[in-house]
């Protein structure tokens, strides 16, 4: 069995697991909203946590769908560096997000698990589909 027969059903499996994960938040974000205000709040401060909150979620999403995109399209495939590197930060991702709905942490974290798991993935992807565009293919050998 060789490597890539391995790495590439994983990342497959821990973009997806992520994404599922991120919009399970969109129904348990109350709890975290609630876990960031004080105990008298107004309803400003609800709807501007509430906003940065669904903010947060909608571009872990579209980072993740870019992530997807650039696999399912066959742009980092084959690429063992770019699977690892996923499927490691993908994999802390959803960690991250499963405890995030279990614990109802502080709505903020959404924000640092997509500034650590999902955007830098989403940019190595945009990278390698842009290389592979202006470059002629990184996947040459």
């Amino acid at each position: 069995m060789k490597t890539h027969d391995a790495l590439i059903p994983t990342r497959f499996m821990c973009t997806i697991s992520f994404l599922i994960a991120t919009i399970m938040v969109f129904s348990t974000m109350h709890e975290n909203i609630l876990a960031s205000l004080p105990a008298k709040y107004t309803d400003a401060n609800w709807n501007q946590n509430r906003t940065s909150m669904i903010f947060a979620l909608s571009v872990t999403v579209v980072s993740l769908t870019i992530s997807l995109f650039g696999f399912m399209a066959g742009f980092s495939m084959f690429l063992p560096a770019a699977n690892v590197i996923n499927i490691i930060s993908h994999s802390l991702g959803c960690i991250y997000t499963c405890v995030l709905i279990m614990e109802a942490w502080h709505f903020l974290t959404a924000w640092y698990v997509w500034a650590f798991f999902a955007a830098p993935v989403a940019v190595v992807e945009l990278v390698i589909v842009i290389g592979t565009f202006t470059l002629g293919g990184i996947n040459k050998v």
